[in-house]
């Protein structure tokens, strides 16, 4: 991306949202950047793990090896062994290879059929391209043309392309539809086939097995077309998650390029949580609208919504799957059906609604105690009462009823103003005293008291950083990058605006600073009067209480002194 110098740090529109002016900010002595306007904040190894959506050892791999350096042994960090990247080097040069030979095999004649297929399926010249599609001739061919290429029967092996038979070594992907699996690095690292012949004894579908660089449970497919698009938008707007690549390719055709797939139906933690790295809340999952599609579905929500993703369900018509649907019916329908996805909560009680015969007083109770369960299952209490109302309306139990049974406190009574009030309180991860404080302290500000305590700044994040930017003086060191892998990266915002914190007339004066200690002070003195208070009020032993009683009388007298601008 493109950076222009403004006095200390370098500026340039930011690659995590979209915008027309600059706001993203890279300061190249404290080595991290912060964009003021989506609040996003890190150091080269953040910046690494969100812009190619991998986890941290992924982004430590590829910054050393475009540094050139090897990886350092550490306790707990795997390290793949010089022979280890070697093999999987090569892996991927073969992988490479064959789906460009597969691809090409296409254009040949005894390819007639498969192309056939293709056009059938509205299969066009230019997704053949972007999917990268091909075809295996018979059970020699590639084989005798990796060995062209140097590769030996152990590689081919070794890449899942090569078995061993009675008869010889062959082709496990012969006479089939090739597709490719591509890594979000642009890496081939398995093939999916599909026959073109009904033979009861010749599989539907042959799929890679496990091989050194290829793990199934880690893998999506079509996840490199979602890293383009990512790279291309700056933001991926919703993710479809289908069954197949037939459906995947489909619905690219249809203008849902946001669509992956799984590799089988039994969504996995390590494939929600590559979902969750492209920045989007919103996960759609389109399954067949099958027995198996729909269960499939439900183990997939609930993985994905432990993961902390907004996850809906398209309810595909029985015997309909999202290829069908773009192919018969076209993208109008498609986009119908996906703006009346269901979340996962609705989803889950629709299903069970298909199990019972609500009109049978017996099989209606039942159902209110299994609908019952899925709206105690949820944390958020406006959603359990949504969704109590919904089983109200299903059932004709009363609420109160249906509280009882999911042993769930109905909510108090609230006024209109209560509600506004709740409704205009905005959280924020740490004050405005704390901000400018730990701002202070890391611009190494001559009205700071270094030698005094901090004690008053109690929460881990502030503790942290306090320590790290007393540290980094005393040391007389300028970056600050190594400390976003020291806190939660909830904070990472907050803690790119302290770096940046903009200094005014107004607020860069000792006078502020010595407020904003005293603010901080007062709170955290409070906050343990409370505790104190609240232990000594429950406790039934006689000398707790009187301990907590004279920690009071402590914290009243130190709390006095403040107001009068004494010392503790």
């Amino acid at each position: 991306m493109p950076l222009e110098k403004r006095g200390a740090s370098y500026w340039g529109c930011c690659p995590f949202h979209h915008e027309k002016t600059p706001s993203f900010s890279v300061h190249n002595e404290k080595q991290f950047y912060h964009c003021f306007g989506c609040r996003e904040s890190g150091n080269a190894f953040t910046f690494i793990k969100k812009i190619e959506n991998v986890e941290f050892g992924d982004a430590l791999k590829i910054l050393a090896k475009r540094a050139g350096l090897e990886i350092p042994q550490r306790d707990g960090f795997k390290k793949d062994d010089a022979d280890t990247l070697k093999r999987k080097e090569r892996l991927y040069a073969l992988m490479r290879e064959a789906a460009r030979h597969y691809h090409e095999n296409l254009s040949k004649p005894e390819a007639a059929a498969a192309k056939a297929y293709l056009s059938q399926r509205g299969i066009s010249g230019s997704l053949i391209t972007k999917f990268g599609l091909g075809y295996s001739l018979n059970g020699s061919e590639m084989l005798t043309h990796l060995g062209s290429k140097g590769y030996t029967d152990a590689e081919m092996k070794d890449a899942g392309i090569l078995a061993v038979s009675e008869n010889g070594t062959y082709d496990v992907f012969y006479d089939r539809l090739i597709v490719p699996i591509i890594n979000q690095f642009g890496e081939v690292v398995a093939f999916g086939g599909r026959t073109l012949i009904k033979n009861p004894d010749f599989a539907k579908y042959r799929n890679s097995s496990q091989t050194l660089i290829f793990d199934k449970s880690k893998t999506l497919y079509a996840v490199n077309l979602l890293q383009k698009q990512k790279q291309k938008q700056r933001a991926v707007p919703y993710i479809i998650l289908c069954e197949g690549y037939m459906d995947v390719i489909a619905l690219h055709a249809y203008g849902f390029d946001t669509a992956v797939a799984s590799m089988g139906t039994s969504l996995t933690y390590a494939q929600a949580k590559q979902l969750k790295n492209f920045g989007t809340n919103r996960v759609y999952i389109s399954y067949d609208g099958d027995t198996a599609g729909q269960r499939a579905a439900l183990r997939g929500l609930d993985i994905l919504d432990e993961t902390g993703l907004n996850v809906r369900v398209i309810i595909m018509p029985d015997g309909i799957d999202p290829d069908d649907a773009v192919r018969k019916h076209g993208a109008a329908y498609y986009q119908k059906l996906l703006d009346q996805a269901l979340p996962l909560p609705a989803f889950k009680i629709e299903t069970l609604k298909k199990q019972y015969d609500l009109t049978d007083s017996q099989q209606k109770a039942q159902f209110a105690v299994e609908a019952a369960k899925v709206a105690k299952a949820l944390t958020n209490p406006v959603e359990q009462e949504d969704y109590l109302k919904l089983i109200q309306t299903l059932t004709g139990y009363s609420l109160e009823t249906l509280y009882r049974q999911t042993e769930i406190a109905p909510p108090p009574l609230r006024t209109e103003t209560q509600a506004e009030e709740k409704s205009a309180e905005a959280p924020s991860k740490i004050s405005a005293a704390k901000q400018f404080v730990l701002a202070a302290v890391a611009a190494n500000k001559p009205y700071v008291d270094y030698s005094a305590s901090f004690d008053f700044l109690t929460d881990e994040f502030s503790r942290t950083a306090i320590t790290y930017f007393l540290t980094n003086r005393k040391e007389k060191q300028e970056s600050t990058a190594s400390l976003y892998e020291m806190i939660d990266e909830t904070f990472w915002p907050s803690l790119g605006e302290i770096q940046h914190y903009p200094f005014t007339k107004g607020n860069d004066t000792q006078k502020y600073y010595t407020d904003c200690v005293y603010e901080l002070k007062r709170t955290a003195l409070q906050a343990e009067h409370e505790y104190l208070t609240r232990l000594a009020e429950k406790t039934s032993v006689p000398s707790e209480k009187l301990a907590a009683l004279q920690k009071i009388q402590e914290i009243n007298l130190k709390i006095q002194q403040l107001k009068h601008g004494g010392e503790e």
